[in-house]
C-alpha cells in the first residue's frame, strides 16, 4: 500500500441527499506532499448517513486526529491503494 507524507492544508466535510434513503457523508482532505510540493486529496470517509454507531465514532477520530495534525502542521503519513483515493490509514508524527 503506497504512503504519501506531507501536511494537511485543508479539510472539507459535506453531506449529500439529505433527508432521502441515499444519504452520505463525506470528508475529503488536502495534504501537501513534502518534498515536490504536490498537492492531492483523499477521502478520509465516504459513508452512509445511517451507518452503525462505530462506523461513525471511527470517522469523528479520524477527523479529530486529521483535524489536530492540520492545525498543528504536523507530518501526515496517509495509506491508499493505487487505484483509490479512499485513506485505508493515517499515521501522525506528533513532534
Amino acid at each position: 500500500m503506497p504512503e504519501t507524507i506531507g501536511t494537511i492544508t485543508s479539510i472539507k466535510l459535506s453531506s449529500f441527499l439529505s433527508g432521502t434513503v441515499n444519504a452520505f457523508d463525506t470528508c475529503m482532505i488536502n495534504l501537501l506532499e513534502a518534498g515536490t510540493g504536490v498537492s492531492w486529496v483523499f477521502l478520509l470517509w465516504n459513508s452512509r448517513d445511517d451507518a452503525p454507531a462505530v462506523e461513525r465514532v471511527r470517522e469523528t477520530q479520524r477527523l479529530a486526529l486529521a483535524r489536530e495534525a492540520a492545525f498543528r502542521k504536523f507530518t501526515v503519513h496517509l495509506f491508499a491503494e493505487l487505484d483509490s483515493s479512499i485513506v485505508d490509514d493515517i499515521q501522525v508524527d506528533f513532534t
